[in-house]
């Protein structure tokens, strides 16, 4: 019943949200789809509250799934499931800003967020509930930070407020030996550092490194701090081609900035002006396609064209709200202004373009280059609708 592959041990450790989650919970062709949100923190005192939190809305979906035409051995596996998330007391100490669970008769998904929902969410629809997903994977401030040393690689997702270590594919170089198939014999890491700095293999190492970070977790336009001894810095950018990693690294080792908790401080110090600047660069170059008829920003042009696959990046107000809906052909059916309950067309929209392989982010009304909500990079130029 559970997919094996979205059911990464759920009852001791949630993985965080990733942009192919998103992907993934959009192609959804399954019901009833059960959404949970649940705003929680990395503050082991308040475990508990996390907890209920999280067991009421359980409680909650029960009820709706009780009103729902469904055969009572599957609504009775679901909710199983459901309770399954958070049976441990150790998947409690490992909580960020929020906790996102996706199931269905087809698939188990938890995750943690880096985002904080704006409030507790149990919903059943014929669809999964991705406003707070999307929000959290496409936030404007997001960026990545690659620690790298002769012993030991990691990545972490950061914003301004948090940074969580991402679980890398087996595929990822955990190491120099590990790349090369040549174990490390330094006693210690500062002499592995001095003696990788002087390796002739050094910079197949980095090359491999930075391969496998690209194959498995570019797909993104987050800017990409490098945190690494000075020493091997150029190294690294002279054979890197991850397109989005920045001049300026952090020219120490990383892992003693984990150690001692301060790699976010550092790491958003460089990131910060990156952020913005990413942000910035899309803005001109909407503004740019836009004169070629590149660019969309009405709303109905914008539905129409996330719908064939026509959006590479899409910007939307992060405060903006359409109630609403968009059908596979990009016509929009609004609702009552204001209702709550309807969809939200804005939400659609970025769903179509992250399964058409677009990029979606989220930023502040006076960073919007548009007065409607959305502004759209268009792969090409669009076409009259027929």
């Amino acid at each position: 019943m559970t997919d094996a592959k979205d059911n990464e041990s759920p009852e001791t450790h949630a993985p965080m949200l990733q942009w192919r989650d998103i992907s993934a919970l959009t192609l959804a062709d399954e019901s009833p789809c059960v959404t949970i949100y649940v705003p929680t923190t990395p503050v082991s005192n308040y475990r508990e509250e996390n907890r209920i939190l999280y067991k009421d809305q359980v409680k909650k979906v029960g009820e709706a799934l009780e009103q729902r035409d469904m055969d009572k051995y599957e609504r009775d596996a679901l909710l199983e499931q459901l309770e399954s998330v958070g049976a441990n007391e150790v998947f409690w100490t490992h909580q960020q800003y929020g906790l996102a669970v996706f199931a269905s008769p087809k698939r188990l998904t938890v995750r943690r967020m880096m985002t904080r929902p704006a409030e507790a969410q149990g919903i059943v629809a014929d669809s999964f509930h991705l406003r707070p997903a999307l929000r959290a994977a496409s936030n404007w401030m997001d960026y990545q930070v690659l620690c790298v040393s002769v012993q030991d690689v990691a990545l972490y997702d950061a914003n301004q407020d948090a940074i969580v270590e991402v679980d890398l594919h087996s595929e990822v170089p955990r190491g120099m030996g590990d790349a090369l198939g040549k174990p490390d014999t330094s006693p210690n890491r500062k002499d592995s550092e001095s003696a990788g700095s002087n390796s002739t293999d050094l910079k197949n190492y980095f090359k491999e490194v930075d391969k496998a970070i690209r194959a498995y977790h570019g797909k993104t336009i987050r800017p990409l701090v490098l945190a690494a001894v000075a020493e091997h810095q150029g190294l690294y950018r002279e054979v890197s081609e991850h397109p989005n990693l920045l001049e300026n690294g952090l020219n120490h080792d990383p892992f003693e900035a984990i150690r001692q908790s301060n790699l976010g401080e550092q790491a958003w110090e460089i990131a910060e002006r990156a952020t913005r600047d990413n942000i910035e660069q899309v803005i001109e170059r909407y503004n740019e396609r836009a004169a070629h008829k590149e660019g969309a920003s009405a709303l109905e042009e914008v539905a129409y064209s996330a719908t064939i696959g026509q959006i590479d990046t899409l910007l939307i107000d992060e405060t903006a709200r359409v109630e609403g809906s968009v059908d596979s052909n990009g016509r929009i059916a609004y609702g009552a202004a204001g209702d709550g309950y309807t969809d939200d067309v804005l939400d659609k929209v970025a769903e179509f373009v992250i399964a058409s392989d677009g990029d979606v982010k989220f930023v502040p009304g006076h960073m919007m280059p548009t007065d409607t909500g959305v502004a759209a990079v268009l792969r090409y130029a669009m076409e009259p609708q027929t």
